[in-house]
């Protein structure tokens, strides 16, 4: 077997050179994994597997849906609010203002089509709103 960077092996060490072969074929052969280690490498995986599919399962259970991400948004909103303005505002089925009512775009309210009883009602600069 011709060595390009050593130059030719000398004939006398070419049975070196074969039993030099024949040792990393066997070599190679005893090292292949068996039957018995690749079915345990399987078994391994369906292991690692299994062990992802009940992290998944788990963070899943735990996960908050929209629904409920959006139920929180809401009840932290109300609830703000509601601390906000305790004792000046009220809103159930009629609107309750203990305190100045600014209407920044009233004047730009058109309350023609809305139907139903109107009252007289003043604006001051600013939006400010009240009645007599």
């Amino acid at each position: 077997m011709p060595r390009p960077s050593q130059g030719s092996i000398p004939s006398e060490l070419g049975w070196l050179v074969d039993m030099l072969d024949d040792y990393e074929r066997r070599l190679r052969t005893l090292e292949a994994p068996s039957g018995e280690a690749l079915g345990n490498t399987v078994a391994k995986l369906a292991a690692l597997v299994n062990d992802i599919q009940a992290q998944l399962d788990a963070y899943n259970a735990g996960r908050w849906t929209n629904a409920q991400i959006q139920y929180q948004i809401d009840s932290t909103v109300a609830a703000y609010v509601a601390s906000y303005m305790a004792g000046n505002v009220s809103i159930g089925g009629e609107l309750f203002v203990n305190g100045a009512v600014t209407m920044p775009n009233v004047f730009a309210t058109n309350i023609v089509p809305l139907g139903g009883t109107r009252y007289a009602a003043w604006v001051r600069d600013g939006g400010r709103l009240g009645h007599t």
